[in-house]
């Protein structure tokens, strides 16, 4: 059959592409982007979940939309189940989000997104490479200070900020840090580690948060709890928390250069040639071979240049390949055999392959 003709609101907002701040980063070995995220509710309004359609909800973006004088409106009710998919890979909006949400407010960088009725009424989420996790959590605040001067949220001086999941309440904080685990991975250590961090509040989840699987060997470090700590408390947590990872990360890539470097070597050579000359590539395969070509990079093993392991990671997600077929509106049988064919064609292309 014919390549499908998706809709197009996404594509000509420029969201097929890396976002603008994730473009201009540069990569550590271990720590990926970073994201922080406020729940907010409206005061005397319903939660999302118990609304009986928008209106009651219409008079607060009247009044929010005065502030957010820059950024881009995107609803979901405009968009296809492709699109959707992109922004969630482009970690715009949550999968959640996708199948409940009304409209999202988006920065034009793309480093900030604002969800309006997800769980909440209100998830306002700040994102970045290589910054510090307390200027993110400054620049969500700044926002919410902003968006706070319009309207009335749902607060309590006992219990703090009211939350659709109780699990919310108090901050309404979330903050989380990618993490490139491949050595501890490995070495087994990644259930020991994800038991130790549940003691302190702390869960280690997969790219996309709650309920998704690790791709890459690539974790999402992030707190759990939000009642009885500061805002600053949680942060600070998360750093020390994150550096002690990073830590023990290094010092099992240490252990693998002395204690395995020949199968270290092999892994990451044979993901290089899959990668440059293999002509049909699932999702997973292709992450796990970007992994090893990320692990080989900062080990010195294999030089590479123009390799970006974060914006390949992304470029290979399936809502990116699609948009990629759609562009060439090509002749296919099986939409799965085409995505995998487009994700070899894709990798081959970057290292300069066949």
């Amino acid at each position: 059959m014919k390549s499908r003709r998706w809709n197009r609101q996404v594509m000509m907002m420029g969201y097929d592409h890396i976002s603008p701040w994730m473009q201009e980063s540069e990569e550590l070995p271990v720590e990926m982007s970073a994201r922080v995220r406020l729940a907010r509710n409206v005061s005397h309004l319903p939660f999302p979940y118990m609304m009986k359609g928008n209106d009651a909800i219409a008079p607060v973006l009247e009044k929010l939309e005065k502030t957010l004088t820059g950024y881009r409106r995107v609803e979901m009710s405009g968009l296809q189940f492709e699109d959707k998919a992109l922004l969630v890979e482009k970690h715009l909006v949550s999968p959640l989000f996708t199948k409940q949400g009304l409209l999202s407010y988006i920065s034009e960088d793309e480093s900030v997104s604002i969800m309006v009725n997800e769980e909440d009424h209100l998830r306002i989420q700040t994102m970045g490479v290589g910054l510090p996790m307390m200027d993110l959590y400054r620049k969500a605040d700044a926002i919410d200070d902003m968006l706070e001067s319009e309207v009335d949220y749902a607060f309590d001086e006992k219990y703090g900020y009211l939350t659709a999941c109780p699990t919310n309440v108090g901050t309404g904080l979330r903050a989380s840090v990618m993490l490139h685990l491949p050595a501890l991975a490995f070495g087994s250590r990644i259930q020991p580690l994800s038991a130790n961090l549940s003691r302190f509040g702390f869960t280690l989840r997969g790219i996309y948060g709650e309920g998704s699987v690790p791709l890459g060997h690539i974790y999402q470090l992030s707190n759990q709890l939000t009642l009885g700590q500061t805002e600053e408390e949680i942060i600070n947590n998360l750093d020390e928390l994150k550096e002690r990872i990073v830590e023990e990360e290094m010092e099992m890539r240490s252990w693998l250069e002395s204690e395995h470097l020949l199968e270290v070597k092999d892994s990451v050579y044979r993901s290089y040639g899959l990668l440059k000359h293999a002509y049909r590539m699932p999702l997973k395969e292709a992450a796990k071979c970007l992994s090893d070509l990320k692990l080989g990079t900062d080990l010195n093993l294999i030089e590479l240049e123009g390799f970006q392991f974060q914006k390949w990671i992304q470029l290979i997600q399936p809502a990116f390949i699609k948009m990629r077929l759609n562009e060439k509106d090509i002749e296919i049988t099986s939409l799965e055999h085409a995505v995998e064919e487009e994700r070899a064609a894709l990798m081959r292309q970057l290292l300069g392959g066949e």
